[in-house]
């Protein structure tokens, strides 16, 4: 099968390393891959592994950019794709134009993949007219439906992101010369149980709250210790002050570390004993929850958003009302006392691959 994946760029976001994966994946099971967008640091690693890329500048919310669309009409031609599956949304219109003006039996099946609830009703709504239409969660289906539903051709399929288990592989042994490194950079975590917080430094990733509900356990066991891990976005350097000086205020100076970015990201989940997502709101993708629970790492976050549907399928211990401290302090506690296993599956790179790929057949079946 030949797939044209179309996407604004190929930097480090979500939904580019969502598209990089599934290029990846295409080329392991033998498909033939290509990329459209406007290129970006993910490019080399596309290519590396077997994809085609194109670059395009379909990215412009400009009325300019439509002036793509023939180019485009005429590319999908010449590269007779079986299935075009769009990631964002002004590319998405150019897309869909240039599909529209191709002759219905000899143009590819349309896909279109929803990664968020966008605040543009009216300009988002391309992303409903997929032939298919994929969601990142439930959350973003129920979206859908609500928004789109008379413009939906059936109920948007929804498709996890997937984890790659090659790169978080619990079965993989945690190098000792990592642990004998960080534990020298930072000999106060020798014997302690470590509470994982990984997100980038904003007001609305939790951190407060973790900073909080660490502070309660704190009093209660002294074998705690807090890894807030992230990096702050430009204009986010005051918060991240702040959250320093709040450790402070709560008596945690000897209690946390603030690591920044992190590379070591599968070690630092396998070692500890809790990982949180705690966003200020319901989110509608959240990697963090997979990548934990992939390496046998317990997770706490509320029961409304993402991370809680993926906590549902894995381990339903670590779900909790939002906004209820006491909640989370009793769910840790419980973790930390009497250790839950585990139950991670049909969260796989390879997972979403299948079911992103019978998707493509059952369409191609159809026509």
């Amino acid at each position: 099968m030949k797939v044209v994946q179309i996407l604004s760029g190929l930097d480090a976001g979500a939904v580019e390393k969502a598209a990089l994966d599934f290029a990846h994946e295409l080329v392991r099971l033998g498909h033939e891959s290509i990329v459209i967008s406007n290129g970006g640091e993910l490019v080399p690693r596309l290519t590396l592994r077997g994809s085609r890329h194109i670059q395009m500048s379909l990215h412009r919310k400009s009325l300019w950019s439509l002036r793509q669309v023939s180019r485009l009409r005429r590319l999908l031609q010449e590269l007779q794709a079986d299935v075009v599956h769009v990631r964002s949304r002004m590319p998405a219109w150019i897309t869909w134009l240039a599909w529209r003006g191709m002759a219905e039996g000899n143009r590819p099946r349309l896909v279109t993949c929803v990664h968020g609830q966008y605040s543009e009703i009216l300009y988002s709504g391309v992303m409903a007219s997929g032939e298919r239409v994929i969601a990142a969660s439930r959350g973003v289906a129920d979206y859908l439906q609500a928004r789109y539903g008379k413009r939906l051709r059936r109920p948007p399929q929804v498709i996890y992101r997937g984890v790659n288990t090659r790169e978080f592989d619990r079965d993989a042994p945690i190098s000792g010369q990592w642990q004998l490194r960080l534990l020298n950079d930072y000999p106060q975590l020798e014997g302690r149980h470590w509470l994982l917080m990984p997100a980038r430094l904003a007001p609305d990733n939790g951190q407060g709250t973790f900073l909080q509900l660490l502070a309660v356990i704190a009093r209660q066991r002294d074998d705690v210790f807090g890894l807030v891990v992230g990096g702050a976005d430009p204009g986010m350097e005051k918060y991240a002050r702040k959250l320093e000086q709040q450790a402070l205020d709560l008596g945690l100076s000897d209690r946390v570390l603030f690591l920044g970015e992190r590379r070591d990201m599968r070690e630092l989940y396998a070692s500890s004993q809790i990982t949180y997502a705690l966003p200020g709101r319901p989110e509608v993708v959240s990697p963090v929850a997979a990548e934990a629970l992939a390496m046998d790492c317990p997770v706490v976050t509320y029961a409304d958003g993402a991370s809680a549907e993926i906590l549902q399928q894995c381990f339903t211990a670590g779900l909790v009302e939002r906004g209820n401290l006491e909640a989370l302090v009793q769910a840790s506690l419980q973790i930390l006392e009497c250790p839950q296993p585990v139950s991670f599956n049909g969260l796989s790179h390879e997972d979403t691959a299948a079911q992103t790929l019978a998707v493509y057949r059952e369409l191609c079946q159809s026509a």
